[in-house]
């Protein structure tokens, strides 16, 4: 009997917390970054590989932080310019050139740029 009730419990607990990490934990975040991924044109697992590699952090909690901001995929992107840039200097002194890397340094480069005016006109204000 006691093995019934444990083997229950253990379910229900397991079933709450898939569904408190896909509605409002760390899957969020996953999400989020493949919806970014697509938008700046990477591929899901590298973008996540690249993201893991730069920011300072649990990369998907910060991105769960910005979806929650309620960025557009644009400005999430903008924002995340400086850990994309260290996430393919970290992947490059890694693993050498890598046609995905390269593939990917001119997005960066864009995007590091429209960070460096966001960061000025706040500087304005």
């Amino acid at each position: 009997m006691f093995t019934y009730i444990a083997v229950v419990v253990g379910v229900v607990w397991l079933l709450t917390m898939v569904l408190v990490w896909n509605r409002m934990g760390l899957g969020k975040g996953r999400r989020f970054g493949n919806k970014i991924a697509k938008h700046l044109g990477m591929d899901k697992n590298f973008f996540h590989t690249v993201i893991d590699s730069g920011v300072s952090g649990p990369s998907l909690q910060v991105l769960a932080m910005l979806e929650g901001a309620g960025c557009s995929l644009e400005r999430a992107s903008i924002e995340l310019a400086p850990s994309l840039e260290r996430g393919l200097i970290a992947l490059e002194a890694r693993f050498g050139r890598q046609e995905m890397i390269e593939s990917a340094k001119p997005v960066v480069v864009r995007l590091l740029k429209e960070w460096a005016e966001l960061q000025e006109q706040r500087g304005q204000q």
